[in-house]
């Protein structure tokens, strides 16, 4: 192992990353911060070529530290592998992918790591869990020794990886724009936010979430802080909490009718309706051309438990659930034969190994939400790029949601291209307005 306190060892490292893929680990000076109010301690550097380890201080004690702008000097014409690649994203710009990416694609789960652990650091992180930056006076052959196992775990992952197009598209539209919403944060009251939460987790009276992607079927978790920002309490004030940041701002969600339906429909090839979909069922389902608002009601009871809970022959008659039906039995055949599926859209495999208890229509579940994630994160994709020039921000992603901290400057026209841009001609969206989460109404009338 050698450390980069040196100009000598400085020109060795950036000399060998140009022509050999290598296996990064940084390390935080503070556990518990998120990383847009934290700072790297280390980074740790395996060449794979040569097997060569190196340390890189930017805030160690143990160490002659390099200004934390020279990170940005490390660039390899090789493949660089990053563990937590979002995090590092907010320091390091160019191109990279994600460590735990390699692992997830061969076995649907993150690199098991706990192992990796010292005793010293168990033992700091019992009795200094309320101290800041305590990375940052773990000793460096301690933080060494961890680093050097969590490359081990990697490379047994890594000899047996080979990187794909579906890969490359995990890497940049999942990761990449994932991190353009968490860095944005979202704006609070602070005396609400900690009185609901019991946390001032906070930076300058803003929170920040973090996404995990390394989920069964990739649909993102989103905690941080002790706080589960994918289900905010609607019932209990919580929601009030969250304001604009702007001068003139309020808060929009668009929020998808109806989306799981019509996604299924789009996979069984079945158009519905542009008007509710929940009505043409229902319709069908009582054999009547007008409902009441209790059968409008039970037409959605019905749809959700068909669809969480597998078709039985008498609504199989009806034509879409039919679909549905033969759909799930085919897909049921092929994970069988196969041991796995693979995602509708961007052909990830969903190994069999990596599922418990699975039946056909859990597994036609798991399939729709991988589809339903792969979809969100192009048309996200495409949000972060439209939203470049505005001072308008995307602040939270929930399955069939966004979340926008909306600038009133930047205009109607801003919310008509980002209903446009997320309908995509067959999707529908509503949309809300509110000065806070709590306060949001319906609006989409009055913006058409």
């Amino acid at each position: 192992m050698k450390i980069v306190e040196d100009k000598t060892r400085l020109q060795e490292l950036k000399q060998i990353l140009q022509t050999s893929d290598s296996f990064w680990a940084p390390v935080f000076s503070d556990l518990y911060r998120h990383y847009v109010n934290n700072t790297i301690s280390f980074v740790y550097i395996y060449i794979m070529d040569t097997k060569k380890e190196y340390i890189v201080p930017f805030r160690h004690k143990d160490c002659i530290c390099l200004e934390s702008e020279r990170l940005n000097e490390f660039t390899s014409k090789a493949d660089i592998y990053i563990l937590g690649k979002k995090r590092f994203v907010n320091f390091y710009h160019h191109k990279t992918y994600d460590a735990d990416l390699v692992e997830y694609f061969q076995s649907n789960k993150m690199l098991q790591l706990e192992e990796a652990d010292t005793s010293a650091h168990d033992w700091y992180n019992k009795w200094y869990y309320n101290e800041t930056n305590v990375n940052d006076y773990i000793p460096i052959v301690k933080h060494y020794e961890r680093c050097s196992a969590m490359k081990d775990k990697f490379m047994e992952s890594y000899t047996t990886f080979k990187k794909s197009e579906s890969f490359e598209y995990y890497n940049e539209l999942f990761i990449d724009n994932l991190y353009a919403i968490e860095r944005n944060g979202l704006k609070v009251n602070y005396d609400k936010f900690v009185e609901k939460f019991q946390t001032n987790n906070l930076v300058a009276s803003t929170a920040y979430t973090e996404y995990n992607i390394y989920t069964t079927t990739g649909r993102p978790s989103n905690k941080h802080g002790g706080v589960n920002y994918a289900a905010i309490n609607k019932e209990d004030g919580s929601r009030e909490s969250f304001i604009s940041r702007h001068e003139y701002g309020m808060l929009l969600e668009f929020d998808y009718d109806s989306y799981h339906l019509r996604l299924i429909g789009d996979i069984v090839d079945y158009n519905f309706p542009i008007d509710s979909v929940h009505t043409y069922l229902g319709k069908q389902y009582f054999g009547k051309d007008v409902l009441s608002k209790e059968e409008y009601e039970q037409s959605k009871t019905i749809s959700f438990r068909l669809l969480y809970g597998g078709v039985d022959k008498d609504f199989a008659k009806i034509t879409f659930f039919g679909k549905v039906r033969d759909f799930t039995y085919k897909l049921w055949k092929e994970f069988q034969s196969n041991g796995y599926i693979e995602t509708a859209i961007l052909k990830r495999k969903l190994f069999r190994s990596a599922m418990s208890d699975m039946n056909p229509s859990k597994l036609f579940n798991y399939y729709l939400q991988s589809m339903e994630t792969e979809y969100n994160m192009a048309m996200i994709n495409e949000i972060n790029a439209l939203l470049g020039p505005y001072d308008t921000k995307l602040i939270l992603y929930t399955y069939d949601s966004l979340l926008f901290d909306f600038n009133i400057k930047d205009g109607k026209q801003l919310i008509l291209d980002i209903q446009k841009t997320m309908t995509n001609a067959k999707f529908p969206v509503k949309v809300k307005a509110g000065k806070t989460m709590h306060d949001l109404q319906n609006m989409t009338d009055k913006i058409s």
